[in-house]
């Protein structure tokens, strides 16, 4: 499970539960960054969602500003330039992917950068079941879902269907997920 967080109430909380890693999906990194940079430097893996997140411009500074002034992990973005871009400063690149048809997946799995991302994001992640034949055919990246997952069975079906990570906002999801075992 990934915690994907909005605010510094949500970091507070995935920290709490023992999560080392989250994805800032939207919110004012701003209004977070003190919480975050402290969480970074506990070893928490922070990754930002260049797409989602206000206060941060997508450009080679704002890259340079995660990756060595504030040691974040990584960034995830649909955006093919900033993630070669991010991969110069050796952040770890989440190439996110809407899946809402098959035009979509074609137009998202045929701008895969190179390098190659560290990992691809399917949105929504309750899509990964019905596409994840095709994006094996394309990649062999570790698979994360995102988007749309609100209770811990949905969590394990992503998973069950082949997905790596998957990542709910919902801080019910975070908690019930650990209590219920990984079904295979």
């Amino acid at each position: 499970m990934l915690p994907a967080i909005r605010d510094g109430s949500s970091l507070n909380r995935a920290l709490d539960l023992g999560y080392r890693q989250v994805l800032v999906e939207r919110g004012s990194l701003l209004a977070m960054l003190g919480p975050l940079v402290a969480a970074a430097r506990q070893g928490i893996a922070i990754f930002v969602n260049l797409d989602g997140v206000d206060g941060l411009a997508g450009d080679s500074a704002a890259l340079a500003f995660l990756a060595t002034d504030l040691g974040f992990s990584g960034v995830l973005s649909v955006k093919p330039h900033l993630l070669r871009d991010a991969s110069r400063f050796r952040l770890r690149t989440v190439q996110r992917i809407h899946a809402l048809d098959s035009t979509g997946l074609e137009t998202g799995l045929n701008s895969i950068v190179s390098p190659a991302p560290y990992a691809i994001a399917i949105a929504p992640a309750v899509a990964v079941p019905q596409v994840i034949a095709t994006i094996r055919g394309t990649t062999m990246a570790p698979v994360w879902g995102t988007g749309f997952v609100t209770s811990a069975d949905q969590a394990n079906e992503v998973l069950s269907a082949g997905a790596d990570v998957v990542s709910s906002s919902h801080s019910e999801v975070w908690l019930d997920f650990i209590r219920i075992p990984l079904r295979g």
